[in-house]
């Protein structure tokens, strides 16, 4: 979400509406909310279902858990889970007719697609609608 920071009022500009979804609890997601003030809307997939549905949930083995938490980063707790399971960094770009016009999935959760890239795919989607 860093790099979108760069990016998001010119994509807000085009008409997008930004949605993220995170694998932390309601309660962690309002921590985040009212520390920072988001130009997009902040939504809860705790129990990774959305991401099971989608087929990003990848599960992370217990050495890599513990090397996290060891990192400050407690998956446990920030989920209020213990199913290990994390999404693969995603991007959609889903049309005012629910059908997705574009994909970005990496299965290296720490790569995310280049905030330039996005952009200019959204420019070339809105300058080029489909017919559907």
């Amino acid at each position: 979400m860093g790099q979108l920071s760069e990016i998001e009022n010119r994509i807000l500009e085009l008409g997008y509406k930004i949605v993220a979804v995170s694998p932390d609890r309601p309660a962690v997601l309002t921590e985040t909310i009212d520390a920072q003030d988001l130009p997009y809307t902040l939504l809860s997939d705790s129990s990774m279902a959305g991401a099971k549905a989608l087929g990003i949930a990848i599960r992370f083995n217990s050495l890599k858990v513990a090397a996290y938490k060891l990192n400050g980063q407690d998956i446990e707790a920030s989920s209020g889970e213990k199913h290990h399971l994390i999404p693969v960094p995603t991007v959609l770009i889903v049309d005012q007719t629910g059908i997705v016009r574009f994909v970005h999935t990496d299965p290296n959760h720490r790569k995310r697609l280049d905030a330039q890239e996005l952009l200019r795919v959204a420019r070339i989607l809105v300058s080029s609608p489909t017919d559907g």
